[in-house]
């Protein structure tokens, strides 16, 4: 649980108090889960923590808790990174019964590919690393937080890999 003594003044919103008083008693649409994690993050020194606070964007410690903190900026920008991708409906679905390839991986109701066993955990990464890729601002946080020697080696091999074969 966090608390804190800070100035708790709302962040500033676009919307009147009286207009957010009366949408909080009604159903949230489907897409809520997804706009919540959404963002656009920044990152911010957290003094508590003594690292570094995962804030929406517009709002600061000063305004709300942080949605995470870490002692490692890393860890920070990995968290902005794949939280859009918690709240996005899954591309990819695993079929339940397997054919002579192996069990079904379908993009909707399109077959486009197989797995040899069933593998949820298989499933789950590529639908989050598709989320990833998908969204250019939470790429750019992936690559911040790989580093600059694994973006130097990574640039080799993605190059390595355009060449033509000859």
């Amino acid at each position: 649980m966090h608390t804190h003594d800070e100035d708790t003044t709302p962040a500033p919103n676009a919307f009147t108090l009286e207009y957010l008083q009366l949408m909080k008693q009604c159903d949230d649409p489907v897409t809520s889960t997804a706009a919540d994690v959404a963002g656009p993050w920044h990152l911010e020194p957290h003094p508590l923590e003594e690292g570094w606070a995962v804030q929406r964007q517009g709002a600061s410690l000063t305004s709300s808790p942080a949605y995470a903190s870490f002692k490692q900026k890393d860890a920070a920008r990995l968290a902005a990174a794949v939280l859009p991708a918690t709240g996005r409906r899954p591309r990819y679905h695993l079929g339940k019964e397997p054919d002579s390839l192996g069990y079904p991986v379908f993009d909707g109701p399109e077959l486009v590919g197989h797995v040899q066993h069933f593998d949820p955990a298989f499933v789950a990464a590529l639908n989050f690393a598709d989320a990833l890729i998908s969204v250019p601002v939470d790429l750019a946080w992936l690559l911040d937080a790989a580093g600059g020697l694994a973006l130097d080696h990574a640039g080799k091999i993605a190059f390595e890999r355009t060449l033509p074969d000859f």
